[in-house]
């Protein structure tokens, strides 16, 4: 009998260590799948927030939580939110271990990207030695993320051009269907006027025409306007109307003129671009469609406006 019963207690104890290790198992994988949620690219801001909540409850480590808050931040160029993180950010930099790591390499990276985040920060303040200072630390900790800080440079160095310049709105042009106007007549007493730049040639301009058609159609409830600004070299008439009648296209298909004066004050370099006026001719936003920092600039003119 004592020796049933010893063999009970052990098959007993290693069900326990089996029903322990199987529980520990499965909480590693909860953790797991958890971590790879919270740097995913689709995630809002709202559900980062509430993953972040359970991982943390989940075991996971605060290191590699912040570290997604960081990622997530910076994917989407979220100034606001990378300010709000930054005491996050800076306690990570504290105690990095590259060890545990789930993003970033080395301390230096952290310490990078502290940089970068009060250099965006002083570049909200107009504080341009202040940009100046940290871009440039940030470039020196992680020579690496250059092209990312150059970038936030460049775009800074174009905002402070923009803030001083006036565009022309009653210069002519012309529609794609070879109709006389001007910017002023596309705003029409609208409360501003979106540009986007593009041409036949440029496939990522082709690619977003769907969403510009819906940009168009948000935005119309809220007195914006948004057009069309073709700059092929040539036969930009014919080429834009048929690509606007191919897009079935319902807002203002413009030419910019072969002298691409609008090309040459804003700047534009590269294409996709969309410039938002002002009815002044005041340079609102000058960037990229799908940059974060359009909708910020639309929502200083109507609050209800919503990101797609």
């Amino acid at each position: 009998m004592k020796s049933a019963l010893c063999v009970f207690l052990f098959c007993c104890s290693q069900l326990s260590v089996h029903a322990q290790a199987s529980a520990a198992e499965e909480a590693t994988a909860g953790a797991q799948a958890l971590v790879k949620r919270l740097f995913a690219q689709d995630t809002t801001e709202e559900d980062l927030q509430k993953l972040a909540k359970e991982a943390n409850k989940a075991g996971v480590l605060r290191q590699q939580i912040i570290e997604a808050k960081l990622v997530w931040g910076l994917r989407q160029q979220n100034t606001s939110f990378l300010v709000k993180i930054l005491p996050e950010v800076e306690i990570l930099a504290g105690s990095f271990d590259p060890a545990s790591a789930a993003a970033l390499p080395n301390v230096e990276a952290v310490q990078s990207f502290i940089a970068y985040i009060k250099a965006l920060k002083a570049g909200e303040a107009k504080d341009a030695a202040g940009f100046k200072e940290n871009i440039l630390e940030a470039i020196w900790l992680s020579p690496q993320q250059a092209p990312v800080f150059i970038q936030a440079m460049e775009k800074f160095r174009l905002e402070a051009k923009m803030t001083a310049l006036v565009i022309d709105l009653k210069a002519p042009l012309t529609t794609s269907a070879g109709e006389a106007t001007t910017l002023q007549d596309q705003l029409d007493g609208k409360k501003a006027l979106l540009l986007d730049f593009w041409a036949s040639w440029c496939g990522p301009c082709m690619n977003l025409m769907p969403a510009l058609k819906t940009k168009a159609q948000t935005l119309a409830s809220h007195g914006i306007v948004v057009a069309a600004m073709n700059k092929d070299d040539e036969n930009a008439e014919a080429t834009a109307e048929r690509i606007r009648q191919e897009q079935n296209a319902k807002l203002p298909w413009l030419i910019e003129p072969a002298e691409r004066p609008y090309t040459k004050a804003l700047e534009i370099t590269t294409i996709p671009r969309m410039v938002l006026l002002s009815p002044e001719g005041k340079v609102l936003f000058n960037g990229h469609p799908e940059d974060p920092a359009l909708w910020v600039a639309l929502k200083k003119i109507d609050a209800t406006i919503e990101a797609p």
